[in-house]
Formats: structure tokens, C-alpha cells, sequence
């Protein structure tokens, strides 16, 4: 028996497409979804009605990511300060093409929870850590390590980092699938994970999975994203193509060049001319 596990999807649903057709032809009928389905692509709608198809034809465990909560919360007016032309502009763009349905879905999911399956060990699932969506979780980590010591399950899964890797410490395994829309370590490709219960044990292989990149850039190119959130877009697709997490190092560089001119500068709310010279410092535009 085997169960497919994705994470970090990120509007991506052309690498979600070719991780689902790997799926069926593994006969796989069980799906353990990590969050973070939306923002960073275009066209979130056609992920959010591609998951729906799979909540439909799958046995499937979903939960929340730090993206899902921050379009709960800017739906219930929380003052995040979000613009066009900035490192929020995809954000903000993901959230106008949102219906209320998929907010309302956001809101009946938790962000970690138990996976039972009869005659398996069960699987505690988050999507960073336990008490925090955003929190990064690496092997050999000293939050790692404190989180599997504190747990009293023997198999954890988490997300959020976009990196495949696994860890083993006091004979507790955590297993990160790595990311399916925008993940480190692979280009042009998606990343995911299979659990096999075998010998009374659950074992894991990490998957890459190729996908249309070039349709992909096209979408990006047709898509209102071009203009709303085009540096951002840039970051994205470079990412993709080199498998480096280029949005955070381009946020560092902006709050950088901000830090210079300005005094308390808010990380989410750097404003776009700093955003500019740091995507122009790394050539990303």
C-alpha cells in the first residue's frame, strides 16, 4: 500500500498535473497534501479546481499552509500592507482570483494533523512546525530535533522549506517531500514523495518528476501576474529554472538596500524601488 505525499504546490498546477499522472500510474489512490496550494504561479483557480477533482477521486488528507493563513487573514482585513510591484504583489494578485469558497475552504483545514491508516503506524503531518506554518525544519537541526523529541510519534512529515530531505533522530524519522511548484534541488521539475508500508515499517522514496516548463513561462508571460507582480514573476521563474530559492534572497537584498536610507523597515512592506535595485543587483531583471 502506498500514499503519495505533495507539498507546496504554489499555483503550480502544470507540475501538479504531472505528479498526479506519475500517481495513477503507480495505481496510488491515497494523497497526503502539505499546504501552501496557491501564490507564486499563475491562475490559482485552476490548481484550487484541480485539487477539488482530487479530493473527489482520492482518499486525501489536507492541511493548511502559511499561504492559506495569509489569505485568511487579509479576507478578514488584516492591515499586511500588500502591493502591486513589490515582493507581496503575487499575494495580492493570488487573492483577487479567489473565490469565497476556497477562502472557506482554507478555513476548515488545520495546519497539522494525524494520518491513520488501519494497520499502519499512524503519520503526524504539518506543514512547518507544529506551533508555527512558517517555521523551517532542516536535517540535523537543533528545532528539529526538539520537535522529534517532543512528538510521540515515530513518523512526521513536513513541508514549507521546499526541500526534500529526511532525518532520523531518537528513532523518530521526519520525511520532507520537497516542493511540488517551486522546489529547491531540481530544475524544471517537481518534486514529491511515496511511503510504502512494508515489513511493518513505512519507507519513503523521493520523486522528480519533468514537467512543460515552457508552457509554464507562458502562462506567466499571458497572466495578469506579468503586470502586477512582474519582478516577483522573475524571481519565481529563475528559481524554477535553477532550482535555487531566489525570493528570499531577493527580499534580504531589497530589506538591505532599505535599511540604509530607512530606520524600521517592515519585511513585508518594503517599498518597490528597493525591490527593484535588489532584482537588478542579482540580475534577475
Amino acid at each position: 500500500m502506498k500514499v503519495a505525499v505533495l507539498s507546496d504546490i504554489h499555483s503550480n498546477h502544470l507540475a501538479l498535473e504531472a505528479c498526479l499522472q506519475y500517481i495513477e500510474k503507480q495505481g496510488i489512490k491515497k494523497l497526503i497534501l502539505l499546504g501552501d496550494y496557491v501564490s507564486d504561479c499563475p491562475n490559482p483557480q485552476t490548481t484550487l479546481d484541480l485539487i477539488s477533482e482530487i479530493r473527489k477521486t482520492y482518499e486525501v488528507w489536507c492541511i493548511r499552509g502559511n499561504r492559506e493563513e495569509y489569505f485568511i487573514r487579509h479576507n478578514e482585513g488584516y492591515p499586511d500592507g500588500w502591493v502591486y510591484e513589490a515582493n507581496t504583489g503575487n499575494l495580492l494578485y493570488t487573492y483577487e482570483n479567489l473565490l469565497s469558497e476556497d477562502i472557506h475552504w482554507f478555513e476548515s483545514l488545520d495546519n497539522k494533523g494525524v494520518v491513520e491508516i488501519e494497520n499502519t503506524e499512524p503519520i503526524l503531518i504539518a506543514h512547518g512546525s507544529l506551533t508555527n506554518s512558517r517555521e523551517l525544519l532542516y536535517e540535523n537541526a537543533q528545532n528539529t530535533k526538539d520537535v522529534l523529541e517532543g512528538i510521540s510519534y515515530k513518523y512526521m512529515l513536513c513541508g514549507h522549506s521546499h526541500r526534500q530531505f529526511s532525518y532520523e533522530f531518537k528513532d523518530k524519522i521526519i520525511i520532507n517531500p520537497g516542493s511540488v511548484g517551486v522546489p529547491i534541488g531540481c530544475k524544471e521539475s517537481a518534486h514529491m514523495a511515496v511511503l510504502e508500508w512494508v515489513d511493518d515499517k513505512w519507507k519513503f522514496e523521493f520523486q522528480t518528476i519533468p514537467y512543460d516548463y515552457q508552457e509554464l513561462v507562458r502562462e506567466f508571460e499571458e497572466s495578469e501576474m506579468k503586470e502586477k507582480a512582474n519582478l516577483w514573476m522573475r524571481c519565481i521563474l529563475r528559481s524554477i529554472e535553477e532550482g535555487v530559492n531566489y525570493a528570499p534572497i531577493c527580499v534580504k537584498k531589497a530589506y538591505d538596500i532599505a535599511s540604509e536610507e530607512m530606520e524600521d523597515v517592515d519585511w513585508n512592506q518594503i517599498p518597490p524601488r528597493y525591490w527593484n535595485e535588489a532584482a537588478k543587483q542579482l540580475g534577475i531583471i
